[in-house]
Order: structure tokens, then C-alpha cells, then sequence
């Protein structure tokens, strides 16, 4: 019965011992597993504070160029704007001076008109020729400019203007 009993024992302590050894085994195994998912984790930490750097480096970049941008649109519009001024300013002064021109060429026509029915006004004539060719200086230094244009014909060119011999003063002398 000792003996049965001593048998009975060290196969409940072989039974025991083998139980041990699978729990250590299976413990062993969690701990690796917990360990796999534990550098897993902490490298998925790794990636997600890189992506996140990443991802702050990108925004302030695109921050960056995003008020780089504004800020030469800015600029690129004050400066369309500044000449969009001064090319007004200038179409001013060449239409003031086109007028100008117009006024003093239409003078002088009406000037030669009268001296052609007879009356004698060369001096006044040669001073209006003489504004007309200032004006019509004044008017071509600004044609120098890229919108400028040509007044019609020659400066120097007095369009004839035919009177009826019936009505031509006796005394007109021709030029």
C-alpha cells in the first residue's frame, strides 16, 4: 500500500512536473509574442511620430509658399498698377498734345483759307505753322513710346483748298 501509494504520488508528481513544463513553455511563448507585439507597437510609434514630423514639415512649407506667393502677387499687382498710371498719365499728355496739335493745324488752315481770299496774314501763318511744328515735336517725342501712334499726314503738308475763281479777291497774290 506504501508502495501503491508512493506510486500514486510520484505520478501525481510527474504529472505535475510535466504541467510545469508546458506552463513555462507556454509562458516563454506569451512572453515572446508580448515582446514581437511591444517592438511592433513601438515601431508603429516611430513611424507615426516620423509621419507626423513629415506631415508639420509639409504644412509649414506649404505655409511658406502660400505667403511667397500671395506676397509676389502682391507685388506683381502694384507694379501692374503703378504702370497701368503711368500709361494712363502719358496717354493724357499725348492726347493733351494731339488736341493741341489739331487746334493749332486747324488755325492755320483757316489762317491760309482767309490769306488765299485776299487778305494778307503771313505773320500770323508762319506763328501758327511755327506752334503747329512744336506741337507736333511735343507729339512725336511721345510717340517714342510703345503705344504710340502717327498723327495723319505730313507736318510740313498744307492741304489745298480750291476757291472758285468768282470768288477769289482781285487783289490775292498767290504764294
Amino acid at each position: 500500500m506504501k508502495e501503491a501509494k508512493t506510486l500514486g504520488w510520484r505520478q501525481s508528481m510527474e504529472r505535475l512536473a510535466s504541467e510545469k513544463d508546458t506552463l513555462r513553455e507556454q509562458l516563454a511563448s506569451i512572453e515572446r509574442q508580448l515582446q514581437s507585439v511591444k517592438e511592433e507597437s513601438l515601431a508603429r510609434s516611430r513611424k507615426i511620430e516620423e509621419l507626423e514630423a513629415k506631415s508639420a514639415a509639409e504644412l509649414a512649407k506649404a505655409k511658406t509658399d502660400a505667403e511667397a506667393f500671395v506676397s509676389a502677387y502682391r507685388a506683381d499687382t502694384e507694379a501692374a498698377n503703378t504702370r497701368a498710371k503711368e500709361i494712363s498719365a502719358a496717354a493724357e499728355v499725348k492726347l493733351s498734345c494731339a488736341l493741341n496739335h489739331a487746334r493749332r493745324q486747324s488755325r492755320r488752315e483757316t489762317l491760309e483759307e482767309v490769306h488765299a481770299r485776299g487778305f494778307d496774314l503771313s505773320a500770323d501763318i508762319e506763328k501758327a505753322k511755327t506752334l503747329e511744328e512744336e506741337a507736333a515735336v511735343l507729339l512725336s517725342d511721345d510717340d517714342d513710346s510703345p503705344s504710340g501712334s502717327e498723327s495723319g499726314g505730313d507736318k510740313d503738308e498744307v492741304p489745298e483748298e480750291e476757291v472758285p475763281e468768282d470768288e477769289a479777291p482781285e487783289d490775292a497774290t498767290p504764294e
